[in-house]
């Protein structure tokens, strides 16, 4: 399917990884294809601009999903705790003599359930066109942002386009049920059906 896209939709795809790799996602969502369309260089960023999607927005949108790290205990805690016998400079310091200086800090900052240790196993993918689009490296594709890639060819389809382009991403992304996607655009106050006619009336025209 992705000898269908144009030039620029494939440059949407591509920054979407880029981006989960900068963000430290564990997979491309759809929520990330809608921030890589917000970004210069591709046919429906202005569009999305003027309807309140902005690259900020986005930005903003996952900072807000994203789940926050707990706070540091405040000095009341602290005393709290070594009231009942708990002493935190105590637990860091055995747990740095046991493990090396900052272990406990290192650990913290490791999302839980994950294992950052290389596996010995592991062979290097000599194709770097799988690694990038998921097929074998860490970054990989979610469900939603399959069924946006999906969905874009439909739309492309619905409008006799012999291309996907990026708008038919964008209109894709409308069409998806992610909770994401859904919370940015009510939270932006976009009108998605005035929105979508815009995204359809630019795809007929440059069809």
């Amino acid at each position: 399917m992705f000898e269908r896209f144009t030039r620029d939709a494939r440059a949407v795809v591509v920054s979407a990884i880029d981006l989960c790799t900068t963000l430290d996602a564990d997979e491309v969502r759809p929520v990330h294809l809608l921030l890589a369309l917000t970004e210069e260089g591709n046919g429906a960023r202005d569009l999305l601009s003027s309807h309140g999607i902005t690259e900020d927005a986005v930005r903003d949108a996952l900072g807000a999903l994203r789940p926050r790290p707990p706070a540091p205990l405040d000095t009341d805690d602290a005393d709290a705790l070594r009231a009942l016998g708990i002493d935190l400079d105590a637990i860091r310091e055995a747990v740095d003599k046991q493990f090396g200086e900052g272990a406990l800090d290192a650990a913290a900052t490791t999302p839980a359930g994950r294992d950052d240790r290389p596996d010995p196993n592991d062979e290097a993918d000599p194709d770097p066109a799988r690694r990038r689009f998921g097929l074998g490296g860490h970054v990989r594709f979610g469900r939603g942002a399959k069924k946006v890639l999906e969905l874009s060819l439909r739309e492309a389809i619905r409008v006799h386009s012999p291309e996907i382009r990026s708008e038919h991403i964008a209109l894709a992304v409308l069409r998806t049920d992610d909770d994401a996607v859904r919370l940015l655009l009510a939270g932006v106050g976009v009108d998605v059906r005035s929105l979508r006619a815009d995204l359809e009336g630019r795809s007929r025209r440059s069809a």
